[in-house]
């Protein structure tokens, strides 16, 4: 499993563990201290469990949306690697069939000039 890391330096599986701690202290301070009735408090708690979750899901979600965009990211500069490598190739062609073409032409010169000796 790849550990994700947010822009602080900060794994997301560590971050979404902190929430669910942070929920779970706040449930048992709301236990400890709540002035109410055992119905209103475990309402609270369910209340305080679904914000939890809710913000765990949220993080999930982005980090998905962050995981696909670093993809499409990729994939474009992917897309952009091999078309510079296609374009270089046609360069590097190019520059061999100048070559061949000028070696050629060379060799057509030195032909007629030892023609001429003949």
């Amino acid at each position: 499993m790849m550990d994700y890391e947010s822009d602080n330096g900060i794994g997301y599986s560590a971050l979404g563990i902190a929430l669910l701690a942070g929920a779970a202290a706040g449930a048992v301070t709301a236990l400890l201290f709540a002035p109410q009735t055992g119905d209103r408090t475990r309402e609270q708690l369910r209340q305080q469990a679904n914000r939890a979750w809710d913000r765990v899901v949220t993080s999930r979600e982005r980090m998905n949306e962050r995981v696909e965009e670093l993809l499409d990211t990729i994939a474009i500069h992917s897309e952009e690697l091999v078309q510079k490598g296609k374009e270089l190739s046609d360069k590097e062609r190019q520059r061999l069939n100048d070559g061949i073409a000028l070696a050629r032409s060379e060799l057509d010169r030195l032909r007629r000039r030892l023609a001429r000796l003949d």
